[in-house]
Order: C-alpha cells, then structure tokens, then sequence
C-alpha cells in the first residue's frame, strides 16, 4: 500500500505538471501493484484523454489499422493475463475504444480483478451507453463491494437497450433479493436472531463479500458451528471458518488454528498445510511491521526467521507438487534473497519455472541477476534479453532491463554497448535511477 500510494503521489504531480507520458507511466506501474486499484484505473483513463486533447490524436487510418490489430490479437489470445498486457497497451493511445476497455475488463475479472474490471467497465459504459457486456461487469463487481443500490441504478440506466437480455432481467431480480436480505439484516438485533434464518447465513457464507458488519461475521461464524457439531469429520466446515477468519477479520492467529483443525482431517490435502503455513507467514508481516515503526533492533533477527520458515514451508510446497510452476517461483526468490550460499538452488528453481508463461518475464530477470553475480556476463546478458522478448513490457520495465543490461556490459568490459543502453534509457527518462553518473564515468573511463 505504501508503494502504490507514493507512486500515486507522483503520479498525480506529473498529471498537474501536464507530464502525460510520465503520469502514464506511473498510474501503469500502480496497477501492476495491484490491478484492483480503481482510482489509478480512472487516472490512467483521464491521463490517457488529456494527452489526446492536447496533442492530437493519431490519423483515422492508423487507428482503423490498430483497432483490426488489437482485435484480432485479442481473439487469438487466450490467456487473461496476457489479454490484459495487449489491451492495456492499445488504451494508452486509444483510451476511448468501448469494446477493448470491455475486453480488459472481462480479463480483469478472469484473472480475480474484480473492482478494477468494475472501474475499467464503468469507462466503457461512459463510452457507449449500450455496452451490455460493460453493464454486467459493472453490476457485477459493485454487488462483491455491496453496493447494490448502485448497480441497480446501472440496470435502470441500461434496461431500455437491453431487449430480450435474460441476463439483465436475472440481475434486477437478484439485486432486489439482495436488498431485502440486507434490509433483514439490518432489522435484526444481533447476530442470535439472524442465525435463526439458516439461509441468509448461507448465503452469507456463500458470498463472502456481502458480509460488512461483526454481526453478519457472527451469525456466518455461528451458522458454520453448527454444521461443524453435526459433521464433526468433515474438513471442509473448519476450512470455511478458517478462511473467513483469515480474509475478513485478518486474525491469523484464529484462522491459523482453524485450518490446522481442517487439516488434521484432511492430511492428504496439502493445500490446508499450505493454508497454515500461510497464517504463519502474516503473522510475522505483521510482528516485523510492528517491529518497524517501533524502531525495535529485533527487526533483522524477525526478518532472518520469516525467510527462514518461507524456505522451509516451499521446499516442502514443491516437494508435494513439483509441477507447480509458480511455487517454484516463489522458492527461488526466498533462495535468491537468503544469499550468496543460496544463489545455485535460486537458479535452479527459475530455470523451471521460466516454463510458466506468467513467470516467464521474471524468471528470465532473476536468472540474468544471478548470472551476472557469477560473473558470467554473457549468460547474464542473454537472459535479460530473453526477459524482453519474452511479452508487452511496461516502460518502468523496460527501463529497468536496459539498466541492467547496461551495467552488466559494462562489467564485462564492453563500454561501447553499455553507453548505448544509457542513451536509450535517457532518451525516454532523463532522471531513471543514477544513469546520469554511470553514464558520465563510463564516457571518462572510469
């Protein structure tokens, strides 16, 4: 939260300062933080419109020829995560093109985005008043933020276009049912009267999202007691206590013992170990947070033991299921952090997991960090590289590969390259890191 907010703050300064390219850029970097982001999404759009309105926009051909490109890359691809990068891309430039923005945010819900497929709907709607698709996104993430009666004025505002659309005549139905199941809750005393009524409570549990109030986490809490007393062996009551503990309350001392409860009747199911292993993990986040802002000289012993027990908990991750590429990812940046006497087993771990189309990028990154400190610069150089190939790159990115690359070439005694990769990263942000003063020692031999 603290990078996004500090990126916000600089993003928003560049807007002011009509730095459209920068702010861009920043907003972009936001959201690679966290794509849920929904203030960064709506800045993006309005940095986006502002650049067009004061320095053009491109000529009609050019952009009848983007639109059939982007369209046409968007219907061969498959993968969300990649059809977020491609779109994202073309809405820089096209940032008022309905059907790719509602595209964006079908992926962005594909991919678990929910409110920021919500805002990312929300501008194509402001768009084009008869986006269907756009008004059922929108409905959609507002009901998991529980606000319904916001997305029963988009149904109204969209219900005259919408024919003999089932799907918008389902979700006025739904809405409504929804309020009266909050009105209910609402007219209860506490959370003994609402668990009388067993179906709102499930519906409760259902939709994690919809409950706001203790009360309502009381009577889902109660409700799921009771199922646990009448099926005492059945791992999947104490894994839903454990889960709303852990998501909604943030109590993962609670959720931690839960889960270990599900797990223990269930032992084959290793992804309730990792469920305890996770709680663990937050617990120390929150032990070394606190250690922080109390200044406590504790905090690199507290650091040492977390890294510890996250190497310890994915080997054994791995172990269970050593086809998961991700996992895979994640054990190696542990070795990678862990140190020097780590390095070989961090690079074996991204040697697997630059199979994953999703970690490829990374992966390709972290392996040319690796080579680089063996000293081996042109393996180093080649991953790199292979990191730019490898998708759409972000411009903060892309800078940042160049840097290495740069200093890397330069380590292994070719100046001339090293320059050159200075000059591009200047040609396109003057001030990116300390590419200023490498560039000057570099031109003077140093």
């Amino acid at each position: 939260m603290a990078d996004t907010a500090a990126l916000m703050k600089r993003a928003e300064e560049a807007f002011a300062k009509k730095n459209y390219d920068y702010a861009r850029d920043l907003f972009l970097s936001v959201l690679t933080i966290d794509p849920n982001h929904e203030k960064a999404r709506k800045s993006l759009y309005a940095t986006c419109l502002s650049k067009i309105k004061e320095q053009g926009a491109k000529s009609k051909i050019t952009t009848v020829i983007l639109k059939g490109k982007i369209e046409a890359q968007l219907a061969a691809t498959k993968d969300p995560a990649k059809k977020m990068e491609l779109a994202q891309k073309y809405l820089c430039d096209e940032p008022n093109d309905a059907r790719v923005r509602t595209a964006l945010a079908q992926a962005l819900v594909d991919t678990g985005h929910v409110v920021g497929a919500g805002a990312e709907a929300e501008c194509a709607l402001n768009v084009d008043g008869k986006n269907l698709t756009a008004a059922k996104i929108l409905c959609m993430s507002l009901t998991s933020q529980n606000k319904i009666a916001e997305a029963e004025k988009i149904l109204e505002r969209v219900a005259a276009h919408a024919g003999e659309d089932r799907d918008i005549a389902k979700l006025q139905r739904d809405l409504a049912a929804k309020q009266t199941m909050k009105k209910g809750f609402e007219d209860a005393k506490d959370y003994r009267d609402i668990v009388k009524n067993k179906d709102q409570a499930a519906l409760l549990e259902a939709q994690h999202h919809l409950i706001q109030t203790d009360e309502q986490f009381q009577a889902v809490i109660a409700n799921l007691k009771d199922e646990i007393s009448q099926n005492p062996t059945d791992a999947k009551y104490p894994k839903k206590v454990a889960d709303l503990y852990f998501e909604k309350k943030k109590d993962y001392n609670e959720a931690r013992e839960w889960y270990k409860r599900a797990s223990s009747l269930a032992p084959q199911d290793t992804v309730l170990r990792d469920k305890v292993d996770d709680c663990a993990i937050r617990i120390w986040d929150v032990q070394i947070d606190a250690a922080q802002k109390n200044s406590d000289p504790k905090v690199p012993q507290l650091k040492t033991e977390r890294l510890k027990f996250v190497i310890q908990s994915y080997e054994r991750r791995v172990a269970d299921r050593p086809t998961d590429m991700v996992l895979r990812f994640e054990l190696g940046k542990a070795y990678y952090i862990a140190g020097p006497a780590f390095l070989n087993k961090a690079m074996g771990e991204f040697q697997q997991s630059v199979k994953d189309p999703k970690k490829k990028m990374e992966s390709h990154i972290y392996l040319g960090h690796g080579f680089r400190k063996l000293k081996n610069y042109a393996q180093a150089d080649t991953q790199y590289a292979k990191a730019e190939e490898s998708g759409v790159l972000q411009q903060t990115l892309q800078l940042d590969i160049w840097y290495n690359r740069a200093v890397c070439s330069f380590e292994a005694g070719k100046k001339e390259q090293a320059v050159a990769l200075a000059n591009k990263i200047i040609e396109v942000d003057i001030n990116y890191k300390d590419i200023n003063v490498l560039l000057e020692k570099w031109q003077n031999g140093a």
